[in-house]
């Protein structure tokens, strides 16, 4: 006879407490409503898991037997409407209950990144804009019920709801369509010009386009466009400088949907199949032996970096077609060796074009910091309070659970980025999160709601349109329809207002749209709007009051909108919003995000910022604004990152090393004569100036060095010079070593040359302790080792990513494992895999049961227990 779970001899003593008005009445309606749905909403998940799984992973707290889980199901889509739309709807009830079942069937097995490449490209199929996708994923957790909700809404008023879920209900074909490559974002007609040029010329040549003209999302399109013909490619993508290319491989993912990890570096590539392949490599290392390179389609980003005598030999790999990229090449000396290597220049977009195209907008912006206007702003405060509390009471309390379930890397959460981004790592852990880190997750969510749909910023920007709209041509940009009709409301009668969205008729859109055209002055909203191909009129202010990912892009279409004409100068007003209960810990990152953006941003486009301020400037902001700078930047000396829910982590070293060397010291010896505080236009005109000539004059991330250099001039000189050889002189040109290569990363080659070489058991195991004891570092560097055609090498560089953890490691290991020809390999990149313990390994483990190597199998099995056990 089978003995009894520990849960299901508490069950038979006390069935009662296992309905659904028991777990109501004990868990949840004590709880504020967030945090409740949280705790709601995981219970389910947890539920659907169990049903989709043989080893039912979870415990669950109500009888599946009985209607208790569908009672659940309704408690969380009733809470999460009343909470999140402020309004009842039990019409819509059924027909979200269905849409969140078909959204949590077809993306279980799939990660959050290939969860979200597959709604993009759903939505693609089915009429509706990808952004939407982005959005929802900007307020919650792909996968969670609430993201299905927030999704639900946005595709329901746009009318595309039932032919998304139909899709979604072909769950046999979503595999495929995870990795299959697909162009999520549209040409414009510039990019499409200049693909179009370039195919003409046979497929070769070099394209001269401005910086923020898209560049990238060009030779992504070219690719795409020669697979679609041939039925397969190989792409190799070289650059000079390692970050480069680790944009490349991020922006590859995120524009063309195939699978891959974000975190890992450039040197793994990306694959759909054996049909279509992006590798990524360094000119310093291609141009040695060329010959070992072999591709279809060669892109060679800021090509002039290449004309050099040794650099160029790389250029000279076998390939069918060639395509150089950069914002200009200037000099016969430069231009006359890549004309030969890849063919003449096929298309030119200066930034005078640019302008004139109004891809870059041409427009001074107005940047206005207030607090947040919210309503319920009693609310607010309490959740912001009891939001401190909790991540308190779990810094104080929970420390070994911190450490353990973060691996190590930290025991105490600095900021609610930490916090939000460990628990979506951590969705097939249950057993080990404690419950008020649930409530917390709920908390967030709720008061996230609040600052994005209870009006904040609008009341400022009303009182902005009714002056302005009075003797000006305005546009709105709101957040969704909800706050697109609050603010034509709040101007109906006092200006001539029209507003647009997908809720009211198309011939009425197109009746309000010809009346603001027509007219000499009024105010006109919409949300996305630009994204439903109207063709929209000209006007003189822009007002964003909207948040968004996407918020570069958003810019570029203000400039569809915002044209010079004589006598008139667009302005570009920009919100960013200050909460009254103002949270360290969440408020000081999410501020300094939206001003990092917006800084670097206007330096990209060559457009000055001025601050607004306002009639009536709240008090406190100015000082508000330097404890937030003070928040961030003690955080960062500490970890040297930061994470953020809009940006991603922000990595400090991965920001130097975007800059090159030579810009590097340049700026430093600016900032020697300097003594005062650098103000914001201090820096960034210090940081154009000292651009070349096709040289990108915004360089992500420059004001996130001002901010951890406390705008100390002295300080930031030495932010720039770490890492650099001060004895090398300021004009050194790279020859034989890379570029952006620097003295931190030579222990670590050390140690890894160590570990491939070691000729005794020792001196593996010392190399092997000290690549372990450097940790993450390390990863990029035994990576690829482990393709080694030595399996002993490779066996050792495994199990050292196994013992350090780090995910970066996931998608190579699971290569390893697919490696038909080695089973001793497959058997330890399962092991490795077991130790890592990502989720995303899971379903290749359960493949590998199957193996035909008995080793191998065993292997899979050890990993799968570890992977249950953690």
């Amino acid at each position: 006879m089978r003995r009894l779970k520990p849960h299901e001899r508490e069950y038979l003593s006390d069935p009662d407490r296992y309905t659904f008005d028991s777990f109501r009445t004990r868990v949840l309606d004590p709880l504020p409503p967030a945090a409740a749905l949280g705790i709601a909403d995981e219970e389910l998940l947890n539920y659907y898991e169990n049903s989709l799984r043989r080893d039912g992973l979870f415990v669950l707290r109500l009888d599946q037997s009985g209607d208790h889980y569908e009672r659940l199901e309704r408690y969380v889509a009733e809470t999460a409407q009343i909470l999140f739309t402020g309004r009842h709807a039990d019409a819509n009830l059924a027909d979200f209950t269905r849409f969140r079942h078909a959204c949590y069937r077809a993306l279980h097995p799939f990660t959050e990144s290939q969860k979200i490449a597959i709604l993009k490209k759903i939505c693609l199929e089915t009429g509706c804009a990808p952004a939407t996708v982005d959005e929802a994923a900007t307020l919650f957790a792909v996968g969670s019920g609430l993201f299905a909700m927030e999704l639900f809404t946005r595709l329901r008023d746009a009318g595309t709801a039932d032919a998304f879920a139909a899709r979604l209900g072909e769950s046999d074909l979503l595999a495929d369509l995870a990795a299959r490559p697909v162009l999520l974002y549209p040409l414009w007609p510039h990019q499409q010009q200049a693909l179009e040029a370039w195919l003409r010329a046979g497929g070769r040549g070099i394209l001269e386009m401005a910086t923020a003209t898209g560049k990238t999302l060009v030779g992504l399109a070219a690719a795409l466009k020669l697979y679609g013909v041939h039925g397969r490619l190989e792409v190799l993508v070289l650059a000079h400088s390692r970050a480069l290319l680790n944009q490349w491989r991020r922006e590859a993912i995120e524009k063309l949907g195939v699978s891959g990890s974000t975190d890992t570096d450039y040197t793994v590539p990306l694959s759909y199949g054996d049909r279509f392949t992006i590798r990524f490599e360094t000119l310093q290392k291609v141009y040695r032996a060329p010959h070992r390179y072999p591709a279809d389609l060669l892109i060679v980003d800021e090509v002039h970096h290449s004309a050099g005598l040794a650099f160029r030999k790389a250029l000279s790999i076998p390939v069918k077609w060639k395509m150089g990229l950069s914002a200009t090449v200037e000099g016969a000396e430069r231009r006359q060796p890549l004309d030969r290597a890849l063919g003449p220049t096929a298309y030119t977009f200066t930034l005078k074009d640019a302008r004139e195209g109004a891809v870059i907008p041409s427009f001074s912006l107005r940047l206005h910091t207030t607090y947040l206007d919210v309503r319920e702003n009693d609310e607010f405060r309490e959740l912001s309070e009891q939001i401190a509390r909790d991540l308190s009471h779990i810094n104080s309390r929970h420390c070994e659970i911190v450490r353990r379930l973060s691996n190590g890397r930290f025991d105490r959460f600095e900021s609610l980025g930490d916090f939000v981004g460990l628990m979506r790592q951590l969705r097939y852990r249950t057993s080990e999160v404690p419950e008020a880190w649930y409530r917390l997750v709920g908390l967030v969510y709720q008061r996230r709601m609040i600052v994005h749909r209870s009006a904040p910023k609008t009341s400022r920007a009303i009182a902005l349109a009714r002056r302005l709209g009075a003797t000006k041509k305005c546009i709105v940009f709101s957040m969704d329809i909800a706050t697109c009709d609050a603010i034509y409301t709040a101007l109906k009668g006092t200006v001539d207002a029209y507003r647009v969205h997908s809720g009211i008729p198309r011939n009425e859109v197109q009746r309000s749209l010809d009346r603001f055209r027509k007219a000499k002055a009024g105010v006109l909203i919409a949300p996305k709007m630009l994204d439903e191909g109207i063709d929209v009129p000209d006007a003189e202010i822009g007002i964003n009051v909207a948040s968004a990912k996407t918020r570069l892009q958003l810019v570029q279409r203000m400039g569809r909108i915002l044209r010079k004409r004589p006598g008139k100068e667009p302005i570009f007003h920009h919100f960013v919003a200050l909460p009254q209960a103002y949270v360290d810990a969440e408020d000081a990152f999410a501020y300094q995000s939206d001003l990092a953006w917006i800084r670097d941003t206007a330096l990209l486009l060559e457009v000055p910022v001025l601050q607004a301020p306002d009639e009536e400037e709240e008090e406190g902001v100015a000082g508000l604004c330097l404890r937030s700078e003070a928040t961030v930047r003690d955080y960062l000396k500490s970890r040297r990152s930061v994470a953020t829910d809009d940006f991603g982590t922000v990595r400090v070293d991965a920001i130097l090393d975007a800059i090159p060397e030579r810009l590097r010291r340049d700026l430093a010896g600016s900032l020697a004569s300097c003594t005062a505080p650098l103000t914001d236009e201090a820096w960034y005109a210090l940081a154009k100036s000292a651009c070349r000539t096709g040289e990108a004059a915004c360089l992500p991330g420059m004001y996130w060095l001002l901010v951890l250099a406390a705008r100390d001039p002295q300080a930031l000189r030495d932010v720039l010079l770490t890492g650099l050889a001060t004895a090398a002189p300021q004009n050194a040109v790279p020859a034989e070593l890379p570029a952006d290569r620097d003295d931190r990363t030579f222990p670590v080659e050390k140690h890894v040359r160590a570990l491939e070489r070691a000729a005794t058991p020792a001196q593996e195991r010392a190399a092997r302790r000290r690549l372990t004891e450097i940790g993450s570092p390390a990863v990029p560097l035994l990576v690829p080792l482990i393709t080694s055609p030595r399996d002993q090498a490779a066996a050792r560089a495994i199990e050292v990513l196994g013992a350090i953890g780090d995910t970066r490691a996931v998608d190579p290991l699971l290569r390893s494992l697919a490696d038909r020809r080695r089973p001793e390999i497959r058997a330890r990149a399962a092991l490795a895999l077991g130790r890592i313990g990502d989720p995303r390994a899971r379903l290749s483990l359960t493949r590998v049961l199957k193996d035909r190597e008995p080793a191998v199998r065993k292997a899979a099995r050890t990993a799968l227990d570890a992977m249950k056990g953690s």
